[in-house]
């Protein structure tokens, strides 16, 4: 109904995202006080968060579809 991608990222994906992810992780631990990242489906916002919770900080998703983004920051 939605065309919700339900499925993993594929690995070329994978790299990307979690290399955005990173970058934004990296700016918010150096002091910036929020990063949005890009449109993303749900299985690619679901690694975006686990990695956000890897490194200690908050995430939560904002927007509507096909636009939802993951925001990552300090608590």
């Amino acid at each position: 109904m939605f065309n919700l991608s339900t499925e993993p990222p594929d690995a070329t994906t994978f790299d990307r995202v979690t290399g955005e992810a990173q970058v934004a992780i990296d700016a918010v631990l150096n002091g910036q006080r929020w990063v949005d990242l890009p449109p993303a489906t749900a299985a690619v916002r679901r690694v975006q968060h686990d990695l956000a919770r890897q490194a200690q900080l908050v995430s939560h998703s904002y927007g509507k579809e096909p636009n939802r983004r993951v925001r990552i920051f300090r608590e």
